[in-house]
């Protein structure tokens, strides 16, 4: 490295750059692997800063936390090799124009941050904001469908997308294929969810959707371009993802030993709301999706504008539109010019601060800060995360 990843802490208080901070996150996103059982708790544990993280890598604390994992120790062990790769990445990622979302930066998904594994980074190419937005409706089902289960991904996907939702689904072929089409049609937003770097189209099959989706909404993964090694189990950890990111599930035909069914289990741990597509008796291909809702574990669903509705507690569902944008607030910061807003709002631009942080850095009492804080967070501008720090919304 150019300069010491340790010189990141003091630049922090001067004014770290995105850069640095990336960096710090990419390491710990390295180390860590995707779909870290512990990665929350150790999150909540160092107050959600990876400078705190990386300045903390050699404490036994920190190796416990991590766990007995033969891999993360050997990166945790050779620092030089660990940031190669990062710096390797930071620099992929800026020469293809694809987005670094660390976990509480403003454009990383919400929806995310209080999973029990969430992703220490996503990288995105597309517009990042929609993985904001409302209602965002997981679609999954067999990559082998039948012609019923064909048909209601489509009907099923153009009804979600006029009432207002955004589709998230795997880029797969079949029914994940045909969900993401749906959207298109209506030239609606999708987002499609990698489980192979983002930089790699896959399948084949599917080269053109993937470009739709970029231009109409994202594609999202956190496999980093040109990750090696990745095999079938970034599929199963994608999974993951597809739920967390979705207010609600759909599963529009799925068998019974279907990896569909993967997702469902996820959904279910992160008490996301499951819906099904019935059919006949007959049809094997959708026995697991009869099964979800025989056992009590999905809802029978008919037609899109009742998931909404549900969701929305019965409201009409609103309009789609594309969410606000996370920065910057020109307006409100304008407006605010010279004032203790103004300093906060300049601070958790840069990335995720404790109120002790923010009390050093803005020269305010505990008190004002916090009685501030819970008047931004009202009007939508931060958001609480663990350890009582705040991000940008």
């Amino acid at each position: 490295m150019s300069r010491s990843i340790d010189t990141v802490e003091k630049a922090r208080q001067a004014g770290a750059t995105e850069a640095d901070i990336q960096l710090c996150w990419l390491w710990l996103a390295y180390v860590l692997g995707p779909g870290h059982p512990r990665a929350r708790n150790l999150l909540r544990w160092y107050g959600a800063d990876p400078i705190t993280v990386w300045r903390s890598r050699n404490n036994e604390e920190f190796g416990r936390m991590l766990g007995g994992g033969a891999r993360q120790q050997e990166r945790l062990r050779d620092t030089e090799q660990a940031l190669a790769v990062c710096r390797r990445r930071l620099d992929q990622c800026s020469r293809q124009g694809i987005a670094i979302l660390p976990y509480g930066s403003p454009d990383y998904p919400r929806s995310l941050l209080d999973l029990p594994d969430p992703p220490m980074v996503l990288y995105c190419i597309g517009d990042p904001s929609w993985l904001n937005a409302g209602s965002l409706v997981g679609m999954v089902g067999s990559r082998h469908p039948d012609e019923y289960g064909l048909w209601a991904a489509s009907e099923l996907g153009r009804q979600l997308a006029r009432q207002g939702a955004v589709i998230v689904s795997g880029l797969a072929a079949g029914l994940d294929g045909a969900c993401h089409q749906a959207a298109v049609d209506e030239k609606a937003p999708t987002i499609g969810v990698q489980g192979v770097p983002i930089d790699k189209p896959y399948p084949k099959s599917t080269i053109e959707l993937r470009r739709a989706a970029i231009e109409h909404g994202c594609v999202v993964g956190e496999y980093a371009p040109g990750e090696d090694g990745v095999g079938k189990n970034g599929f199963l950890l994608r999974n993951r993802l597809i739920a967390g990111l979705s207010r609600a599930l759909v599963v529009v035909q799925a068998g019974e030993k279907s990896g569909t069914m993967s997702t469902v289990e996820h959904a279910e741990r992160y008490g996301r709301k499951i819906y099904a597509v019935p059919a006949g008796m007959d049809r094997t291909l959708s026995r697991g999706s009869n099964l979800l809702i025989a056992q009590g574990r999905a809802e029978l669903v008919m037609d899109g504008a009742g998931i909404l509705r549900r969701m929305n507690g019965e409201k009409p569902a609103p309009p789609v539109q594309k969410p606000a944008p996370a920065r910057p607030r020109a307006a409100r910061k304008e407006a605010a010019a010279g004032t203790l807003e103004r300093a906060v709002l300049d601070r958790l631009e840069r990335g995720p601060a404790s109120v002790e942080e923010l009390s050093a850095c803005c020269r305010a009492g505990t008190a004002e800060l916090l009685a501030l804080l819970m008047g931004l967070e009202l009007d939508g501008a931060v958001g609480p995360l663990p350890g009582q720090r705040y991000i940008s919304l």
